[in-house]
């Protein structure tokens, strides 16, 4: 009694990995995004005229080729990252010389302003304002 629910179990889990090799034979069977195997059986036999040799030298050239193409590619980007990091500091370079520029004529002002404060001819006040003063030198 005792062992035909064993059976009963061992049928179960075969059929359950049967089922399982059938789905993942299916699905690789099935699968358009595969590259062929260039030492697998159905190669070989496809090309028995072609050396092995041939065929390794083959991929081998195109994976070079692929490789060159990529390194164009990287450095093609790296030129383009040169440039853009050229003219990124010449914009900055442009930029502090027209600061310099905008503080010399900044000094020239302040310059001016204290000149007219001296002479009497205007007055800043605390809040920045600036007041002409009647009566001054020649007012």
């Amino acid at each position: 009694m005792k062992a035909f629910p064993a059976l009963l179990f061992a049928l179960a889990i075969t059929a359950i990995i049967a089922m399982a090799m059938l789905v993942v034979g299916g699905n690789a069977l099935l699968n358009t995004n595969s590259v062929p195997v260039l030492n697998s059986p159905a190669s070989s036999v496809s090309n028995a005229s072609v050396p092995s040799s041939d065929l390794k030298l083959a991929a081998a050239e195109q994976r070079i080729s692929d490789m060159q193409k990529l390194i164009n590619q990287y450095q093609m980007r790296e030129q383009q990252y040169q440039t853009e990091l050229q003219q990124a500091a010449q914009k900055i370079n442009d930029a502090n010389a027209q600061l310099a520029q905008d503080n010399q004529q900044l000094q020239v002002f302040q310059q001016v302003l204290t000149a007219l404060q001296q002479r009497g001819i205007i007055r800043i006040t605390q809040d920045g304002q600036i007041q002409l003063l009647r009566g001054g030198d020649g007012f």
